[in-house]
């Protein structure tokens, strides 16, 4: 279906890893890149009605074989635009980062490997993923932020029971897309070191040659909560609605006027989990055709 000067790279997320920051930083570089012949497209058009990637190239559930709005070809060639790289970023795509309801998840991002598969054949070629990882405990801190920020509200103990450090895999997750069918590089960075590596993202995403037309935004773009923030949440009545409550108390207690980030784990537990993303870390360095960036040495 296409040729081989095309290539399409789809960063997966995962979520709460700065992928506002990367997807912000690639929309503003968006003209620049076209002229190169790298098209963008990110949630800002993923999220639209009927938008969904599952939607354009159908195969989301409930729509048949075929039940696309166009056919999958003349859908590729709409989004590339004559271009040789097409950048995809949706971190929904390959599932939420909470359950409905506030439910528990032993599992994270259990269907991204089929869907990854379902979107190559549709594609016609290996897609090329990117997907950064973050800390466990910081990753569950930021998931419970995000969830009374959408205006689902509970014990922070209730959200850890339903989603507990275990369900944060990297490791799994990442054994699974190497193993599904039509994904062609895996290109994987820590949270932690995303300003060390931002340089290498781009040179893999969009090319060597645009890298440099991509520059890192100045500042992050969704503050989490702090400590008191969270405090004030769960001391309220729905007066107002939660999202609002929420939202509000980010800017009443902001981290950045000297709030203490919420932190709802244990010096001990910490540990645990640091442990278990070591671990991690060494089985994902050591796995064939992955690629963990690394910033460069001192």
């Amino acid at each position: 279906m296409t040729s081989h000067s095309f290539s399409v790279a789809m960063h997966i997320g995962a979520h709460k890893t700065a992928t506002s920051h990367l997807q912000r930083s690639l929309k503003r570089a968006s003209d620049a890149l076209a002229e190169q012949g790298v098209r963008y497209y990110g949630p800002e058009y993923f999220r639209l009605p009927g938008h969904s990637l599952q939607a354009l190239f159908g195969f989301r559930p409930g729509i048949k074989a075929g039940g696309a709005m166009r056919p999958a070809d003349a859908q590729l060639a709409l989004l590339r635009q004559n271009g040789h790289r097409l950048v995809l970023s949706e971190e929904n795509f390959i599932g939420p980062l909470n359950q409905p309801h506030g439910r528990g998840m032993k599992h994270r991002y259990k269907s991204a490997d089929d869907r990854l598969t379902k979107l190559s054949k549709a594609i016609g070629q290996p897609v090329d993923v990117f997907l950064a990882i973050r800390r466990p405990t910081a990753f569950i801190n930021s998931a419970y932020c995000q969830m009374l920020l959408g205006g689902r509200v509970q014990p922070v103990a209730m959200f850890q029971r339903r989603n507990p450090l275990s369900s944060v895999d990297w490791s799994e997750l990442i054994a699974r897309l190497r193993a599904a069918a039509g994904v062609g590089r895996l290109v994987v960075w820590q949270y932690e070191d995303y300003g060390a590596v931002f340089s290498q993202i781009m040179a893999g995403m969009v090319g060597e040659g645009a890298a440099s037309y991509v520059p890192p935004r100045p500042r992050y773009i969704n503050r989490g909560l702090s400590a008191d923030a969270v405090v004030h949440v769960l001391s309220q009545t729905d007066t107002m609605g939660e999202e609002k409550i929420a939202r509000a108390a980010r800017n009443m207690f902001p981290v950045e006027q000297g709030h203490a980030p919420f932190d709802g784990f244990a010096p001990e537990e910490h540990a645990i989990g640091d442990a278990a993303y070591a671990r991690q870390l060494a089985q994902i360095a050591q796995m064939q055709g992955v690629t963990l960036l690394r910033p460069a040495p001192d």
